[in-house]
């Protein structure tokens, strides 16, 4: 079986998808080993156990180099801080590197900065490069810098490029990726492969109930710009008035702080509870409570398109799906019969779309049912490891 570096700014403690993939190619026969940084996402705290000590150990069979990194703290100069400190570190790492390996595996989230190690590696070795796309650069910048003609943006955009071309093969988390990377990038489309990310099949055993008093509603994940989650609240706002019902935010991000204005502001106390970010263990209880489950992003750039990985869980969960969302979550959520999607400025009708279900949640009874058998279709982590292996060896 083949010797794997795996290249990824992130991995456990870290509540990463790259954990779970690593393990299971050890549990497969694979040798893997992962060079990472210091856990510090998403507080920008280092643990005090890894400041000065575990840079080389073993977790669950899995070999995991780390290098050093400053936090991320808040703030865009500390963002940037991290991201290049792991860069440094990562590159002078692999430079060092003894241990020969039969191909470079990276985990592209953002930034796709973290490429580049594994890119120098490849290239030193003469190795296969494959790289799983989670976040589109330079489009996910956009969110940051909306100039395409700013000196940064043209910068990350020739890099991106020379990273993504310099691929053997590239799988794409979302479907939409593909026609952004060939013709933005000038990939060819036979070394693009479209590869949906997993969910816990724990899930699946969570008992199916709608119509509690009160209905509940729940978002899961990064309460970030791209997110569009003060849409999500104006919509809240329009139905306050509608009885015997609650949202909950399991999460933390860039916009936890305007959220929680926007909510004291508008006098939505009652019907928005914030739980902050929660380990992945506590998951189940949220879901339990959940009568149905919220999606949103906006649509001002590619990223919006996206099949966001919490759709998976949802799905699992057996819960109906409502999305303030278009591209491929909305292709997805259709397909599956799972729920209802409008366009990301279409508050009104997303807010039309809550109400309908807090008035007569047994019409969407079934539409947690076709997200389950949908999911056990498409989104099962054995589907998911049975095509990711397959593509590891075909690499040569």
């Amino acid at each position: 079986m083949k010797n794997i570096l795996v290249i990824c700014q992130y991995y456990y403690p870290e509540n990463f998808q790259i954990t779970p993939i690593c393990e299971a190619l050890v549990k497969d026969g694979y040798s893997v080993t992962v060079l990472t940084g210091l856990p510090n996402y998403p507080t920008g705290i280092i643990p005090d156990d890894y400041k000065n000590g575990r840079r080389d150990e073993i977790i669950n069979g899995v070999r995991v180099l780390r290098v050093n990194e400053i936090g991320r703290k808040k703030g865009a100069f500390f963002l940037a801080l991290n991201y290049l400190s792991f860069l440094i570190a990562a590159t002078l790492k692999v430079r060092t590197l003894k241990e020969k390996f039969d191909l470079v595996f990276v985990y592209q989230l953002s930034p796709v900065l973290m490429a580049i190690p594994g890119k120098i590696y490849a290239k030193k070795y003469n190795l296969p490069l494959f790289l799983y796309c989670c976040d589109l650069w330079p489009e996910s910048l956009k969110m940051y810098v909306h100039n395409e003609s700013n000196i940064i943006f043209r910068m990350i955009k020739k890099i991106s490029k020379s990273i993504y071309q310099s691929c053997d093969v590239i799988a794409t988390q979302s479907e939409s990726f593909i026609p952004y990377l060939v013709s933005t990038h000038d990939l060819q489309r036979d070394k693009l492969l479209y590869l949906p990310a997993f969910a816990d099949e724990n899930y699946l055993s969570i008992p199916k109930k709608i119509k509690q008093t009160p209905l509940e509603f729940i978002f899961l994940g990064n309460l970030g710009i791209a997110q569009n989650l003060l849409g999500v609240l104006e919509a809240i706002k329009i139905i306050r008035n509608e009885p015997n019902f609650l949202v909950h935010f399991v999460g933390d991000g860039s916009c936890l702080d305007e959220m929680k204005e926007y909510v004291k502001k508008e006098d939505l106390i009652d019907k928005v509870i914030f739980h902050g970010r929660r380990p992945v263990e506590e998951m189940e209880k949220f879901y339990n409570m959940a009568d149905a489950c919220l999606v949103s992003l906006r649509s001002d750039n590619i990223t919006g398109y996206t099949l966001p990985s919490k759709i998976q869980g949802y799905m699992a969960a057996g819960k109906p799906i409502f999305g303030l969302i278009e591209g491929a979550t909305m292709e997805v959520i259709r397909e599956a019969g799972c729920g209802i999607c409008v366009k990301p400025d279409d508050v009104e009708g997303f807010s039309n779309v809550l109400k309908d279900f807090i008035r007569n949640p047994q019409k969407y009874y079934d539409c947690g049912i076709k997200g389950r058998e949908y999911f056990s279709r498409n989104f099962k982590k054995i589907i998911f490891m049975d095509r990711l292996e397959n593509i590891i060896e075909n690499l040569d």
